[in-house]
């Protein structure tokens, strides 16, 4: 056992602190500081008795910030939160808190300045300096702790809910959780009928979650995703996109009730312009949805990689202000309101399947009954009823809906010129071998005439996202982009699209002047062409 300073001042400490935690009775900071300075000083003076002048152990005056962080890890239910599964080091993983009673019982909270707070109850004039040695000590010497991650678990107000057993348990410090719902769940609940005096109508949240769609599927989705901002351990590789062009579709009010049943604190709102801005990731840390109402029309998304991560349940890089970033895993579900779709430079079907588009057609323009957001949404009865019925749906996967799906493929068109041209041009074509440089020739008529600008992109680019849309559309294929086909019988038929879209560098020259379509569009083959053929089977 070592005798030098740093030796002694550990061995002291650590033996104080477990005779202080063994020790029924209560004390407050100042006594654990001065009980620890205390013994700190006799051991040092004991070992100074035995040691030269020159070779003496200067006393401290104050606790050493690692002192402080070895008081802190043993008092109170501190760990070290891996922020990314199979991490082998320390980087970037961050310090909880457990909170024992409170606003936050039952879940660890993680901001620097509770742990601050508590660390000047020790020293009250500990140095920044100091505090960043006491949390570099503290994350040595806390133990290390995963998320909880049992996708059938759930933190509410009062406990722990098992989905499967739908069984409350009490909270405990062996289970992390960064967020709960801020409601409480109540075992008997019923739903509740509010009548409103000035106008004389009943109200209740089941009939006017039923009347934000005609379509029984849809709403049954919308009940699903209230669950789901919940229930943030559930792999649902989906995002809730809330679309109407018009104004009063009952979507914003949605998502206030939404927001009421995560709570204060456990939701994010990051519009989807800022996935790729610094710092704006930091709201995630303690999130278990991400509820947005607003959009700003005209949203143009240049870099989707964080916004697919964050559905998927990927490691993103967060930037924090003042302090290192981390890798971080992000569990929980998004839900975003559009007034207008937006456009995303990423048009792969890994973005697209990501997304759930839910048309919000009903109008409620003239019967706005603002009362519903501004109060009704708030009551806990209202609120432990949702949250009651929710949790006792039995699902783990999203039930998608045709209209949904429609709305889906009509996003797609809007998004990709290239899908829109297949869209409106393929019906249309007659050859059954069509070269990629007729395509890219009539793809590049048809966006001036159908986008209306001259942004068109380049021909390999063209290519590689047409063969992208084949392979949804039975009727072409694309056997290898490189392989050169005769076109025999296979182009023998006149393709009146030449002269829809005046390819003249198509038109037989021979035929030039003909009015007849049939002898105009009719050109001169090469050999041979790479392109597209139609599928027989």
């Amino acid at each position: 056992m070592g005798n030098d300073r740093i030796s002694i001042m550990h061995r002291v400490t650590m033996e104080t602190l477990e005779d202080i935690k063994s020790n029924t009775q209560s004390v407050t900071p100042e006594e654990v500081r001065n009980q620890i300075m205390e013994n700190v000083r006799g051991a040092v003076k004991l070992e100074n008795v035995n040691r030269e002048k020159g070779e003496k152990i200067r006393l401290a005056e104050t606790l050493l910030p690692q002192q402080v962080a070895w008081v802190l890890n043993t008092l109170h239910p501190i760990c070290l939160i891996e922020t990314i599964d199979g991490r082998n080091d320390d980087t970037g993983n961050i310090l909880g808190l457990y909170q024992e009673d409170g606003l936050d019982e039952g879940i660890y909270i993680t901001s620097e300045d509770v742990f601050i707070k508590i660390a000047r109850e020790y020293h009250p004039f500990i140095s920044t300096g100091d505090l960043n040695e006491m949390f570099a000590c503290l994350k040595d010497c806390a133990p290390r702790k995963q998320k909880c991650k049992a996708k059938n678990l759930i933190a509410v107000n009062n406990g722990i809910f098992d989905f499967d057993t739908k069984q409350l348990r009490p909270f405990t410090p062996d289970l992390v959780f960064l967020s709960k719902s801020r409601v409480s769940y109540k075992v008997n609940v019923q739903n509740p009928v509010i009548h409103n005096n000035d106008d004389g109508t009943d109200w209740d949240v089941e009939s006017w979650m039923a009347d934000l769609s005609d379509d029984p599927e849809v709403v049954h989705l919308l009940w699903q995703i209230l669950g789901a901002i919940i229930r943030p351990n559930v792999a649902w590789d989906k995002s809730a996109w809330l679309y109407s062009e018009s104004g009063n579709n009952g979507k914003g009010t949605l998502c206030e009730l939404m927001r009421e049943l995560c709570g204060k604190k456990s939701y994010a709102a990051i519009p989807l312009a800022d996935f790729g801005k610094d710092f704006y990731l930091t709201q995630l840390l303690n999130a278990s949805a991400i509820i947005v109402d607003e959009n700003d029309v005209g949203t143009y998304i240049d870099k989707a990689a964080n916004l697919k991560a964050v559905v998927t349940g990927d490691a993103i890089m967060i930037n924090r202000k003042f302090k290192d970033p981390i890798t971080y895993q992000f569990r929980g579900f998004m839900v975003q309101c559009l007034n207008e779709m937006p456009r995303v430079k990423d048009k792969s079907d890994s973005f697209y399947r990501r997304q759930i588009f839910i048309p919000f057609t009903k109008c409620f323009t003239g019967v706005e009954r603002k009362y519903i957001k501004q109060d009704y949404l708030h009551r806990q009865d209202v609120l432990e009823y949702v949250l009651h019925k929710v949790l006792h749906m039995d699902y783990y996967e999203l039930d998608v809906p045709a209209s949904c799906q429609q709305a889906l493929n009509e996003y797609k068109e809007f998004n990709d010129p290239v899908r829109q041209f297949v869209s409106d041009i393929f019906p249309e074509l007659q050859w059954d071998l069509v070269p990629f440089t007729f395509l890219y020739d009539l793809y590049k008529a048809w966006y001036v005439k159908n986008v209306g600008r001259s942004d068109v992109v380049g021909k390999q680019v063209f290519i590689k996202n047409l063969i992208a849309v084949l392979d949804e559309n039975s009727e072409f294929i694309c056997e290898d982009k490189s392989k050169k086909y005769k076109p025999s019988t296979k182009m023998d038929k006149a393709e009146p699209l030449i002269a829809e879209y005046d390819l003249k560098d198509w038109m037989n020259p021979m035929m030039s002047g003909s009015h007849d379509i049939e002898k105009r569009c009719h050109p001169v083959l090469q050999a041979n062409y790479r392109g597209i053929i139609r599928n027989d089977n």
